[in-house]
């Protein structure tokens, strides 16, 4: 069964999300509605298509993922829908997607916005009804032009260092970085590492379970996902470490 994402910038205390969901099932749409994060700062989209780029392969093909950031507070002359790898992504033109799918990718279609809704509802669940219909894209979309798009925050080599940084923050203080597990091994190699959490707080390994890791103690892993998380066992590493979204994370050669 195919499923519905929703990832938005609404707050759990806004009415959008709800009157998505009713004008949901007013046009008879009947399949899940998964609410991946409904609390990402105002516009941010680096932090949302992180969190969408960590999620939407674990659900079925086909499955339509809405990422409503930003379109609130402004309008668009249109909106995009675009197919990739399977799944069906829905976003306004604002970069966003360009931050999940890559600079090269150029098979995006437009949703109008001649009005300049604010409401997603009159704008994307017409398009949702004729994916479920079984209309390709192409079917009754004409391609974008003029799209905006962002190049993804990664992690760099300088003098012996790998310097990523924190895009996201979950509700325990686990603590997100870019770093994947494909950057720190081709760069390390095996070889003794330091990871520079702090003035006061290093890492010199990263765990792959938790059995010997106390609590309070400070450890790293990567999540399912291939990044590198940096955590505290029954505490929260941004409040202890200082870690904020878009701080710096160094990890040195010893």
């Amino acid at each position: 069964m195919v499923a519905l994402t929703f990832l938005s910038d609404f707050g759990n205390g806004s009415h959008y999300t709800a009157s998505f969901k009713g004008a949901l099932l007013k046009a008879g749409i009947d399949m899940p509605l998964i609410e991946i994060n409904n609390q990402v700062d105002n516009n941010e989209i680096s932090e949302s298509a992180y969190l969408s780029r960590m999620v939407f392969d674990d659900f079925p093909k086909n499955s339509i993922h809405i990422l409503s950031i930003g379109i609130v507070a402004h309008t668009y002359d249109f909106h995009l829908i675009a197919k990739y790898k399977g799944h069906y992504f829905i976003a306004a033109n604002n970069a966003i997607l360009s931050l999940i799918f890559g600079m090269k990718f150029e098979s995006y279609f437009v949703i109008p916005n001649l009005s300049k809704h604010f409401s997603i509802n009159d704008l994307y669940i017409p398009v949702i009804k004729k994916i479920l219909s079984g209309n390709q894209l192409a079917d009754f979309l004409v391609p974008a032009q003029n799209v905006k798009k962002q190049t993804l925050l990664k992690p760099g080599y300088v003098d012996g260092e790998l310097i990523g940084s924190v895009l996201f923050i979950d509700n325990i203080g686990n603590v997100y970085t870019n770093i994947s597990r494909q950057d720190f091994t081709s760069f390390f190699e095996g070889n003794p590492f330091i990871i520079k959490l702090s003035r006061h707080y290093n890492l010199d390994k990263i765990s792959d379970e938790l059995i010997n890791i106390k609590p309070g103690d400070i450890y790293g892993y990567f999540s399912e996902h291939g990044y590198l998380v940096i955590a505290i066992r029954e505490g929260s590493a941004e409040k202890l470490l200082n870690l904020r979204k878009y701080k710096p994370i160094i990890i040195q050669k010893r």
